[in-house]
Order: structure tokens, then C-alpha cells, then sequence
């Protein structure tokens, strides 16, 4: 007696990822992230609903995903996202998902989350100036790390960052140097400056050289 066979078809799987988010957005203002999404298999998702989703479960927003492929990729599909901060400072966790329902091929739902630090208006600008401690030389592209802010010192060594008043840790790295570290409150604008010094693996490097 022949039998009919049932086949059974696997969900394709969507991978969601998130660029351009900023590391900190101002309570209720609009900010702009990009949020893309492809299906390991090669479908078509152009034109498909997503959803954001905040830290209680509550829909912030519903959008669609262009309907043209993202240049230089395969299948990956991609949304200019644009929507209003949190109003309360600190951090949220928010949540980019898109379901598998209603397409012609089964699909698992696909889901990315995404990590928003909310900080008061900017009053203040912090100007921090890195420097080789021995040479007093400036040192260009360091990283300014002053959570949740971040930049990077321009040719002669120095970044500006607007924030709101409030006690901060500051950490200032570059290549070839140790890190510093500081912690100081922002009341007013601010100048400080940041002494690096030679990691002792790169001199050691560069005399064996010599």
C-alpha cells in the first residue's frame, strides 16, 4: 500500500542588524539609526513590517524595510530608521523584530536588540586635549570615552564633547600609548588635559629597530 509522505520545510531564518546607532541620544529628542535585514536563504524582503519595540513591551513604531537590496550586498534589505527618544535618561533596551508570517515560504521570526543610552540636554562642552606625556606632542585619533559619550582628537590632539552636567569617568586611549584615566564633575565648560604615556612594548620594539 503506497504511502504519501508528508515533507516537512525548515523556517528560513532572518538576521536582523543595527548601524549608525549614536552612543547617546537626548531625552525626547528624534534620533536616526539604520536597521537591516536579510534572509539566510536569499528571499525577498523588500517592503516587509517591522517592529520596535521598547523595554515594557509597548510597540514604539512599525516600519518597512526598502524595497531595493543594499548596494555591495546579497539579500540584505534596509531601513533609514528615524524616532523620538525615550524621555527618561538612562539606559533602554529596546527590541527590532519581524515576523515570519504571511510570506510564500516559512520564515522564523527575526528579532535584534538594541541598547539606547538617553542622557539630559547637553549645557556644558568638555574639551580634552591628549598629549605624549614625555614629548608634550599631541596625539591625533585618540579615543575619548566619557560614558556614555565618545570621539576621537583631531590632528592637533583635541576633542570637544557637549554634555550634560554630572560626575563623569573619563578614559583617553591611542595607539602605541597606555590609557588614562580620570574622573571629574562637569559643572561649567571644562578644559582638562590628558598625559599618555609610551606603552614600554612599543619603545622596546622601536630600539631594536633602531
Amino acid at each position: 500500500m503506497a504511502t504519501n509522505a508528508v515533507s516537512h520545510i525548515e523556517p528560513h531564518a532572518m538576521q536582523l542588524t543595527a548601524w549608525d546607532m549614536p552612543t547617546a541620544v537626548v531625552a525626547g529628542q528624534r534620533f536616526k539609526f539604520a536597521l537591516g535585514v536579510r534572509c539566510a536563504e536569499g528571499c525577498n524582503l523588500g517592503g516587509r513590517d517591522f517592529s520596535l519595540i521598547d523595554q515594557q513591551g509597548a510597540v514604539v513604531d512599525t516600519l518597512k524595510l526598502g524595497r531595493e537590496i543594499w548596494p555591495g550586498t546579497e539579500a540584505l534589505y534596509v531601513a533609514e530608521v528615524e524616532v523620538e527618544a525615550p524621555r527618561e535618561t538612562g539606559h533602554h533596551h529596546w527590541q527590532a523584530t519581524i515576523a515570519g508570517a504571511g510570506m510564500q515560504l516559512p520564515h522564523a521570526a527575526g528579532a535584534i536588540q538594541l541598547s539606547i543610552s538617553v542622557v539630559g540636554a547637553p549645557d556644558c562642552e568638555v574639551t580634552i586635549r591628549a598629549v605624549d606625556r614625555e614629548q608634550q606632542t599631541p596625539i591625533r585619533n585618540a579615543l575619548v570615552v566619557m560614558h556614555p559619550y565618545r570621539t576621537v582628537t583631531d590632528d592637533d590632539g583635541i576633542a570637544k564633547i557637549r554634555a550634560a552636567r554630572g560626575q563623569y569617568d573619563i578614559l583617553v586611549s591611542g595607539f602605541r600609548y597606555l590609557a588614562a584615566s580620570t574622573s571629574f564633575e562637569v559643572k561649567d565648560d571644562l578644559v582638562t588635559v590628558a598625559e599618555l604615556d609610551v606603552d614600554q612594548p612599543w619603545t622596546s620594539q622601536e630600539e631594536d629597530l633602531a
